[in-house]
């Protein structure tokens, strides 16, 4: 596996290039937070170092470690010994990852997800991995959002509810967090596709175009990583590691199926988006038929007098000519016919002064 640098954690679209680049920059402060679980439910607590660590991971139920920012090497080297991880382990938590996968180990159980984070002016991916130990789970992020700040809050409201929770149940919950950024990331998705119909039907443009292609991008980028989602709950499901109990593949099959759910939600979107191309053209085609038809009554109007003036511009003797007023009288029978058929098309609905 090649080793991605630290910078590719979090991905962002770009829309000079309709492509994700990476968005971080080389180095982040290193940020830790610990919880662990008890009979009173889930706790959070200062990480003062690995020994407190360890003897909370010997006297708790479980503790978990969410570690964001760029940890130095002899961190790594600590956290090894720690938990005993070899060096692929180390290399696997450390390293970002260009889609999600999972892994099976002899102590553990690894994967990694893509956690999508937007709002109205930028669209992110961003990995994050999971190693999950007996008694232990280690949770591993880029950037500084804190991914599961909602879901530890969550968590740790519900007190003894929790108290009986199994590692593999608690990665469960986080698993779970994600798929919800997925629907959230839907609603906002929903609430701009609407906004570009709205746009395409006002004036429809090279600006909407744009915007168009933007979104079937987006969703083709967000598509591609809810996929890889499902191979790695149906390898969780399937794996036979020990730290997975009854109760936890039974919460990792309900993911399954909310993976499923979200996948499809995601599919009508994508339709919805190839849909606005639809109302682009035939908005262009209303607005192309409305000129025409603006042009087509306005040298309407104009044939009338052309055909007077013509008529008496010939260079030759003509009788009205001679009459006193002829001027005006012709003047007025180019207004009058004019005036007549603009009264004539109004009347028959051809156009409309609203």
């Amino acid at each position: 596996m090649k080793e991605l640098s630290f910078n590719h954690g979090r991905l962002s679209f770009s829309t000079e290039t309709f492509e994700m680049v990476p968005c971080l920059p080389d180095r982040l402060e290193i940020r830790l937070q610990m919880f662990y679980l008890d009979a009173d439910g889930l706790m959070e607590t200062h990480f003062i170092g690995f020994d407190e660590l360890l003897e909370a991971r010997k006297n708790k139920s479980l503790v978990w470690l969410h570690i964001s920012g760029t940890p130095g090497d002899e961190f790594w080297q600590h956290l090894s010994k720690a938990f005993d991880l070899s060096d692929q382990e180390i290399k696997h938590i450390r390293s970002p990852h260009v889609r999600s996968v999972a892994d099976d180990f002899e102590n553990g159980l690894f994967w990694s997800l893509q956690r999508p984070s937007t709002n109205f002016e930028m669209d992110t991916l961003e990995s994050i991995n999971f190693f999950m130990l007996d008694k232990a789970l280690i949770t591993r992020q880029f950037s500084h959002d804190n991914a599961f700040t909602l879901a530890a809050h969550h968590l740790m409201s519900k007190g003894a509810q929790c108290g009986s929770f199994t590692v593999d149940l608690l990665a469960a919950q986080l698993f779970e967090d994600i798929l919800k950024s997925y629907l959230d990331l839907l609603k906002l998705g929903g609430t701009k596709l609407e906004s570009i119909q709205n746009k395409i039907i006002r004036k429809p443009g090279k600006a909407e175009l744009h915007l168009i292609n933007r979104s079937q991008q987006i969703i083709w980028i967000y598509l591609n990583a809810i996929w890889p989602i499902e191979l790695v709950l149906q390898s969780i499901i399937h794996s036979r590691s020990p730290i997975l109990t009854a109760d936890g593949l039974a919460d990792f099959r309900a993911r399954l199926e909310e993976s499923n759910s979200v996948l499809r939600l995601f599919e009508t979107y994508r339709a919805m988006s190839y849909n606005l191309m639809d109302v682009y053209v035939s908005g262009l085609g209303l607005r192309t038929n409305e000129t025409t038809m603006v042009l087509t009554i306005i040298a309407t109007l104009f044939l009338p007098p052309t055909l007077i003036a013509g008529v008496y511009g010939m260079n030759f003797q003509i009788p009205e000519v001679h009459i006193s007023g002829g001027y005006y009288w012709c003047l007025g029978a180019m207004f009058g016919v004019s005036g007549g058929l603009l009264f004539w098309l109004k009347k028959r609905g051809f156009i409309s002064f609203l």
